[in-house]
């Protein structure tokens, strides 16, 4: 299962004299190191688009949360923060002639016992916002279903 305190790692690409008055700043005692500037510098400009980023959260969690809107013949799921997924999720819906669409801001993790069989049956729509944690080939499969979406 994922750590909530476990971060993912981003490989990004400087001009040298960004990466030069990064030095600086952390030789001066600004920082503690370039991660704590960067990660500084990622907050800030996160916040700096907050109201945003609140407005499509709220859209997201209103379409899943008024009933009129979702159609019976899925099985929704809308979170925010770090989901696990199992079979017994996408079994269910299929038990009920339903199909998945799930919308994830933060982390998803799909556990290990789902093959991509079963995703290719029982997933109609996803969205993740943040990771996406699945075997190699569920999220083959996952692409697969995210392309013929895009292609509708």
């Amino acid at each position: 299962m994922y750590e909530e305190t476990k971060m993912e790692k981003l490989t990004i690409n400087l001009p040298p004299v960004e990466l030069g008055r990064i030095d600086i700043l952390v030789e001066a005692g600004y920082y503690h190191n370039r991660t704590e500037f960067i990660r500084s510098a990622i907050r800030k400009t996160l916040d700096s688009h907050q109201e945003y980023i609140d407005s499509q959260i709220k859209q997201f969690k209103e379409t899943y949360d008024d009933s009129d809107k979702v159609d019976e013949k899925y099985r929704t799921t809308f979170s925010m923060g770090v989901i696990s997924i199992g079979k017994g999720h996408f079994e269910r819906a299929l038990a009920n002639g339903k199909k998945v669409r799930i919308h994830v801001v933060g982390l998803l993790n799909i556990e290990k016992n789902v093959k991509p069989e079963l995703i290719l049956k029982s997933v109609e729509y996803i969205r993740v916002f943040g990771v996406l944690k699945a075997s190699p080939e569920v999220k083959a499969a996952l692409n697969r279903i995210k392309s013929e979406m895009e292609n509708k």
